[in-house]
């Protein structure tokens, strides 16, 4: 079979009632990665957990890539390919699984929900657009919501407790970082290749990058005398998140990119919150608090006017 065509990404994108369905799919299961993160992280380690999840991921896909004729891809655009599944990808799950340990499922994603609007910011800062207006009240509000969610949780004192929910807050917030940044990276780099090349390329390079740090976790694990095979239910979440979070989400994911843009793919993380907030409560028995709902509608709000999604119609006119 022969590879791939690679075909441009959409110059005008429109958003149809599948990309709908498809966003709230991908909603779902990202917000459910949230909750198993926070469940199976305890037992296997940032490091093994994401390993184990990246590598996976790529193993389901590989053969269907196979299938399509899309291996060529990976040799063509290797470089490409390697900057985002290292220097995005790993990273950022690998923040977003350390966060957990200390860190509940819904304010982990609620963090990660600050991903557009810190777009918006490196937009400002290395493309030059112009911030103003909307725009820029939604920044100002984003950052105030997370100032709600924070509050009283983060201190700089010498409390071990206190100082390792702000370091945890800090890897969110970086993550989120690197995912704004990312996610324009993908549009413009990886734009015209096939979702499932992209998404199995990436996936293939953040297991690989990842392994030597798994095994010396878990090395360093066995040899003081803590490591401990992880539960069932655990393993279950891993799994979980390696087929269905990363393997099929990541490629909705890409796909969404390449056909809707990038400001309304990430409209996704408005969403994942609140699964991860419910599941959450439901799965972990974690609490729904005034200030995690409140938190999580000033951060959405602030996100959605910092990127333009609202009140957008009325600016188009």
């Amino acid at each position: 079979m022969h590879p791939l065509k690679n075909s441009p990404p959409t110059p005008h994108p429109t958003v149809r009632p599948r990309h709908v369905i498809e966003l709230l799919v991908l909603s779902l299961l990202w917000g459910s990665a949230y909750l198993f993160t926070r469940s199976a992280v305890p037992e296997f380690g940032p490091a093994p957990l994401i390993t184990l999840r990246m590598t996976l991921a790529a193993l389901v896909l590989l053969p269907v890539l196979a299938w399509r004729g899309g291996l060529p891809l990976l040799r063509i655009h290797w470089k490409t390919l390697l900057v985002q599944g290292t220097l995005f990808t790993s990273l950022s799950f690998m923040l977003i699984a350390w966060a957990a340990l200390s860190l509940s499922a819904g304010l982990s994603a609620i963090l990660s929900a600050t991903a557009p609007m810190f777009g918006a910011v490196l937009a400002w800062l290395l493309l030059k657009e112009r911030i103003q207006g909307w725009r820029l009240l939604g920044l100002v509000l984003g950052m105030a919501g997370v100032t709600v969610l924070v509050w009283g949780k983060v201190s700089l004192r010498g409390d071990p407790g206190s100082l390792r929910v702000t370091m945890a807050v800090g890897a969110g917030l970086a993550s989120s970082l690197l995912w704004g940044y990312a996610a324009n990276f993908s549009r413009r780099q990886l734009g015209h290749i096939d979702p499932v090349a992209t998404t199995t390329g990436t996936m293939l390079a953040a297991g690989l990058f990842l392994m030597p740090w798994a095994a010396w976790q878990w090395q360093a694990q066995a040899a003081a005398g803590t490591l401990h095979w992880p539960s069932l239910r655990a393993w279950s979440e891993a799994l979980f998140m390696a087929i269905f979070c990363s393997g099929l989400g990541m490629l909705m994911y890409f796909r969404l990119l390449r056909e809707i843009g990038t400001v309304p793919t990430m409209s996704v993380t408005f969403m994942s919150p609140v699964v991860a907030i419910i599941a959450g409560s439901l799965y972990l028995g974690e609490a729904i608090t005034l200030q995690i709902v409140l938190g999580c509608i000033v951060v959405l709000a602030g996100t959605a006017l910092s990127v333009g999604l609202w009140p957008r119609r009325r600016q188009d006119h």
